[in-house]
């Protein structure tokens, strides 16, 4: 075998085993995808993405109506020019790993209310943060991202929710755990409109375990390698 043969062979084994690997991401991403639609999480025309660290890239998939575990997903680099919300995201906060972006039903509500998720139950702290925040900007405009870098998990836009995880298998209960508090909030805030924070030290302490993963999570990712999910509260 002549040494440019050699090559050429090395160079098929390796497309054969990328095609493989992706393969595997699209198929944990769809999965993904058709349990939070499933659910009714995610509704038609929202976005499930997952960052890719050991290549630098993310993967994403549209939900759509009628289909089960969607066949059609995007790659793109993140070296690449940053076109979009996600791509932004991803940029802007290098603890993030995977995102789920649309109309949550409660989370939504929010919105459309005007309305901030504060700090009312531990569990909410310790994985999304103090407060999924209001932000006065839709998805569509492209300017900085600084009101999306605090560090909070959740946030509510003009024009949909979005939901972060620092894996995806984080994000799948983390955005279970924002309409499960969102749904709670809102319905107490219209039947006694005035809803009760958790106390501050809990706060302190729930929110600085969620810092300390996050700090762990965006080095992992820097150096190219997956986020580990971590066990327990």
């Amino acid at each position: 075998m002549t040494p440019s043969s050699a090559s050429t062979l090395f160079s098929v084994w390796c497309d054969m085993l990328k095609i493989v690997e992706n393969s595997s991401i699209e198929n944990a991403v769809g999965l993904a995808a058709a349990r939070l639609a499933g659910k009714g999480l995610l509704k038609p025309g929202d976005v499930l993405s997952q960052r890719i660290p050991e290549r630098n890239t993310f993967v994403r998939v549209h939900i759509k109506s009628g289909q089960d575990v969607p066949e059609c997903f995007e790659w793109i680099s993140l070296a690449e020019e940053q076109k979009d919300l996600h791509h932004r995201i991803y940029a802007a906060r290098p603890d993030v790993g995977a995102i789920a972006a649309g109309s949550l039903t409660w989370t939504s509500a929010l919105s459309r209310l005007d309305l901030s998720l504060p700090a009312v139950f531990d569990e909410q702290v310790r994985h999304l943060g103090v407060e999924a925040k209001r932000v006065g900007m839709k998805s569509t405009e492209n300017r900085p991202m600084a009101a999306l870098s605090n560090g909070a998990n959740a946030y509510c836009l003009d024009d949909l929710a979005l939901c972060f995880g620092m894996g995806l298998e984080r994000l799948l209960l983390n955005i279970e755990i924002l309409e499960k508090c969102a749904e709670c909030f809102v319905l107490a805030q219209s039947a006694a409109g005035a809803v009760k924070r958790i106390p501050w030290l809990i706060k302190f302490i729930a929110n600085g375990r969620l810092r300390k993963d996050q700090k762990e999570a965006a080095s992992r990712h820097l150096r190219g390698e997956r986020s580990l999910m971590k066990a327990g509260y």
